[in-house]
């Protein structure tokens, strides 16, 4: 494949963009596969105006208005179309232009809205059948369930971080709005930027071939181990804990939908963002408990390992060893485990425990016993008692 842009010139010494926000963008267009490079200029976004009766309309609770507002005018529905999408039967394919809005591409379909002064910083993800200019996937112009999915699981964290309290190192990116046509696959999403607007830096995961070795050699340390400890364990945990909090898991966790948060001096904090929850399912009975984030395990379990580190080894002459891969699956594992033993020690085997596919089965078993889920119910117990704790100390 012809490379239309080149890859972000790396070098030992890293300088960063001045405004994290640019450089988060900039890792997204330029450090990452050949065939989802992008330039780094602004891109136009046509947007139609829509009657609001003849949409269907979903915001999360508590969306924020400076988001919502954007979209939602009165009786009218701003309804904005992907740049590249060449397919007509998309909704509202040559409706007039109404607006147009200036967009950055990411590493996937969605186009990031850059903010003026004040405002929260946006992305849409939009129906089309060109994702990127030379990647023809007729299937990516269906929106439909993952919008419905990713809003029942906003409102669902939403209710564990009621019972439970947030997670510091967890930081999972909310969607704010779906708006759909009714009959069909058609809509977009609107997810809610605003917790990576904190100042710090983004690395998008998928960077990490890239410019992993620059910000290793930062930080003086070897390439190996430092994203050994920053990202394959780090990843292992936030999943894991996505998991044994809310019953959540995604489906196919790749490096797309993972941040890494780094601090002024581009340092892992120890911080991952998860995004793109509509690639989320619910593997527990969460939906439906009670007084308690989840109760019993109905599906298995689904580290996914391999696949939080897709495309590691095709990135040419800066690919991940075959070696170092393996090793980062190890740790990953060790780390996601670690976590389950943490929120249910009653299930967690004796001692270290098994690793790898014993591991998995272990817990597997352990989840679905019908006995657990009075062993479950005390590790949320747990944490419920250590946020009412935290909440009377800072009353005091």
């Amino acid at each position: 494949m012809a490379e239309p842009f080149g890859a972000l010139a790396t070098r030992e010494v890293f300088a960063p963009a001045r405004d994290p926000l640019e450089q988060w963008l900039q890792w997204e267009e330029q450090a990452n596969l050949i065939g989802f490079r992008t330039s780094t200029a602004p891109v136009a976004i046509e947007v139609a105006s829509v009657p609001r009766g003849e949409l269907e309309v979903e915001a999360a609770r508590g969306a924020p208005a400076g988001i919502l507002s954007r979209f939602l005018r009165g009786d009218r529905v701003l309804f904005p179309r992907h740049p590249l999408n060449r397919d007509a039967s998309v909704s509202f394919f040559c409706e007039p232009v109404a607006e147009r809005w200036v967009g950055r591409f990411t590493s996937s379909r969605t186009l990031a809205i850059p903010p003026a002064p004040g405002a929260p910083l946006l992305s849409l993800k939009l129906a089309t059948d060109h994702p990127h200019p030379d990647f023809l996937q007729p299937e990516k112009t269906q929106v439909r369930k993952e919008a419905l999915d990713s809003l029942a699981w906003v409102a669902l964290l939403d209710r564990v971080e009621g019972l439970l309290g947030p997670e510091p190192q967890l930081l999972v990116v909310r969607e704010a709005l779906a708006v759909l046509v009714p009959g069909t696959e058609h809509g977009y999403i609107v997810r809610d930027l605003r917790e990576i607007q904190d100042g710090h830096h983004y690395l998008p995961a998928l960077s990490i071939p890239w410019v992993g070795r620059e910000l290793a050699h930062r930080s003086r340390e070897p390439f190996a181990a430092f994203w050994g400890r920053h990202y394959a364990e780090a990843v292992g945990r936030a999943k894991a804990r996505l998991f044994a909090r809310s019953g959540l898991q995604y489906g196919t966790p790749n490096p797309q939908n993972v941040l890494v948060q780094l601090d002024g001096d581009l340092r892992p904090t120890g911080r991952i963002a998860l995004r793109d929850l509509g690639d989320a399912d619910c593997a527990t009975d969460a939906r439906a408990a009670g007084d308690g984030p989840w109760r019993a395990l109905l599906q298995d379990l689904r580290p996914e390992t391999r696949n939080s580190f897709w495309a590691f080894g095709e990135a040419g002459d800066r690919s991940v060893e075959a070696g170092v891969l393996e090793d980062w699956y190890a740790r990953h594992d060790r780390a996601y485990f670690a976590v389950l033993a943490e929120y249910f020690p009653a299930l967690a085997p004796p001692g270290a425990g098994p690793e790898g596919g014993r591991a998995l089965a272990h817990w597997n078993e352990a989840l679905r016993d019908p006995r657990a889920a009075g062993a479950i119910a005390p590790g949320f117990a747990r944490r419920s008692g250590r946020r009412a704790a935290a909440a009377s100390q800072s009353r005091a």
